[in-house]
């Protein structure tokens, strides 16, 4: 009894709730509108199961510019304060309403919203908020009010009610378990093509939007680093989440000593820098339908980025048989697609047949017939046979991409491109002849290149554009080179404007967008065997197709082939999951200067007082468990 009573004595003043806090961040004019939705939005997503005044956490209301000197911002924010102060349902799983002005000026001010081909200054604007409101956490506005906080872009969507007190309970598990940032790994499907490609502390970072422990030594050790005076050229360049990464890994892997030395001194492990979290998923810029459930309590990812399914009932996919191969094609129609009618057109002797395939969204109706026209005008042939609206374009050498679907938002598809002025079409033959092809026949020079194979065409549209096709190609034939290539999705897109329609599509950069497409090659197309003037197609261009064919991606919703294989690793995602390619990523070294204002003896010393109140509050648990 005296050992309880002791015990109580000694603990008493760490027995009060940490106090916690969600930075809600909006910089631009669309992220004002989004605030001012979000009120009514979480009143249908609740925060908390149990609204009371009870609560230790404050909702801070970030704003990049004035607050004072924009009046749209100022009344979003007041409406929030106007509700807390009327005790209105939700506003009662937060204990207050804070705001904040970062007084960016116009050039710090920077955002994503023309992409990084357009604004390379895109990370300026997020770096420097985040560093104003980290640095009032530490020693300005809010310095000693909150041991953690939750950092809330206005991408960060609730999906799942009683989000609050899943922040609530991971931010209070985080002292025991010696965590300092806990967030969320990218989910999406951006990265799996070329992932054993990317420098490793961006494939394996932890998204912004996270949870960080201001009472952990690397908490504050990352954010001297990244914000110190020699590292100013970072602040312009990379994402504070990112360089948060690189730091972190360089001080794990003992790459950069002066970072090894802090981790150590921190008393870093493997669970100091975490993507342990059911509090949210990060998806960024992949697109997702919108019936897809993250998995976590709020999914990160524009909400630009969330589109509705078309029905299998109202698309085919036209299959180009070349050689007969299509063994690979064949079996991926029994997975999760779109295509509920199959149209094969071979350029080889068969008998025209019908078969169903039995597939997880429905039978697939499977027509194999002899094509009559040439292969370079598949697209025009397909056109002419379907009796859906809508039809998409593949090879024998393609195979279903599953697990996928055909995203379309208000009757308009996904519509993916790539610059033309992009590095990717520059340095790619065939990509700039396919868009001077589409000036020399419509007059039209296009800022995009379209992949035949990526685009959803509208059946209606294509007969009456290759008729224009044929009629604008006069005498010239492919065989002579006249003419590169058959009609192409670029001919298609300049025909449109040409004729002064609308471009049916809802347009999104495949460089910067989480784009999952249809279908995806298997083997190289052959090379163009023509002896024309500019190879356009050849072996070079052939051998790099090939290089980007992962034996890893062959295994189409196959989870045991593909975790049978030690190349590759089984990620869930979507319906099922995808087979990608296990890779840490490349050791890619980010240069770092020391923090001028913190020593080694310093970060020690953060550390034993860290640590201690860790053990502290451990046996505090061990002595209630004691006791109960």
């Amino acid at each position: 009894m005296f050992l309880s009573a002791v015990a109580a004595l000694l603990f008493m003043p760490l027995l009060a709730a940490a106090k916690m806090a969600v930075v809600r961040v909006f910089a631009t004019d669309e992220e004002v509108a989004y605030l001012t939705e979000s009120y009514s939005a979480w009143e249908s997503m609740l925060p908390c199961a149990n609204p009371n005044p009870n609560s230790n956490v404050d909702l801070i209301l970030a704003y990049s510019k004035d607050l004072a000197a924009d009046s749209t911002a100022k009344a979003a924010v007041q409406s929030y304060e106007t509700g807390f102060a009327q005790s209105e349902h939700w506003t009662r799983c937060f204990a207050g309403i804070k705001n904040f002005s970062a007084m960016l000026a116009p050039e710090e001010d920077q955002y994503d919203e023309q992409g990084y081909a357009m604004n390379k200054h895109w990370v300026s604007g997020p770096n420097m908020i985040f560093k104003h409101v980290v640095e009032a956490m530490f020693i300005g506005a809010f310095a000693g009010e909150y041991d953690s906080f939750f950092w809330m872009e206005m991408d960060a969507v609730p999906v799942m009610a009683n989000w609050l007190d899943k922040f609530v309970e991971e931010a209070a598990e985080m002292p025991a378990m010696n965590m300092a940032i806990r967030g969320s790994p990218y989910y999406g499907a951006n990265w799996l093509m070329f992932s054993d490609m990317m420098p490793g502390y961006l494939l394996n970072h932890v998204n912004g939007n996270a949870i960080y422990n201001l009472q952990h030594p690397w908490t504050k050790f990352l954010f001297d680093t990244f914000t110190a005076v020699d590292n100013a050229a970072l602040m312009e360049e990379m994402a504070f989440d990112t360089a948060y990464s690189a730091i972190t890994r360089a001080a794990m892997d003992g790459s950069n000593t002066m970072l090894a030395a802090a981790w150590a001194a921190s008393n870093g492990s493997a669970m100091t820098y975490s993507s342990d979290t059911m509090l949210i998923g990060n998806y960024a810029n992949t697109l997702l339908n919108s019936s897809y459930e993250v998995g976590a309590h709020i999914r990160h990812g524009s909400r630009h980025n969330i589109f509705e399914s078309l029905a299998g009932d109202m698309v085919t996919l036209g299959v180009l048989s070349i050689d007969g191969d299509n063994g690979r094609m064949l079996s991926s129609m029994s997975s999760n697609h779109p295509f509920k009618k199959v149209h094969m057109l071979t350029h080889y002797p068969v008998t025209t047949s019908t078969e169903t395939i039995e597939a997880p969204g429905g039978d697939v109706t499977l027509t194999i017939e002899k094509a009559e026209h040439g292969p370079l005008m598949h697209i025009c042939e397909v056109a002419g046979k379907v009796t859906t609206p809508w039809f998409a374009v593949a090879s024998n050498l393609h195979h279903i991409n599953a697990p996928v679907s055909v995203l379309m938002r208000m009757g308009e598809p996904v519509m993916p491109y790539v610059l033309a002025t992009s590095p990717y079409c520059a340095n790619r033959p065939y990509c700039k002849a396919s868009l001077d092809q589409a000036e020399e026949l419509f007059g039209i020079s296009l800022n995009y290149h379209h992949d035949p194979n990526e685009v959803l065409y509208k059946a209606s549209e294509v007969v009456t554009f290759c008729d224009a096709w044929m009629t604008a190609v006069g005498n010239k034939t492919m065989e002579t080179c006249d003419m590169v290539f058959g009609p192409t999705a670029d001919d298609f897109v300049a025909w449109k404007l040409a004729m002064g329609m609308n471009v049916t599509g809802v347009p999104r950069d495949k460089t910067r967008y989480g784009w999952r497409s249809w279908t995806s090659l298997w083997a190289p197309m052959p090379v163009d065997e023509r002896n024309c003037s500019t190879t356009v197609y050849g072996e070079a261009e052939y051998m790099e197709a090939l290089s980007l064919i992962s034996n890893c991606s062959l295994y189409v919703e196959n989870a045991s082939a593909c975790d049978g294989d030690a190349m590759c690793y089984w990620k869930p995602m979507f319906e099922t999951g995808v087979c990608a390619i296990d890779t840490s990523g490349t050791n890619t070294v980010v240069e770092f200067m020391a923090p001028p204002t913190t020593t080694t003896d310093e970060f020690e010393q953060i550390s034993k007082t860290y640590v201690g109140t860790t053990v502290v509050g451990v046996a505090l648990a061990l002595c209630m468990a004691l006791m109960a």
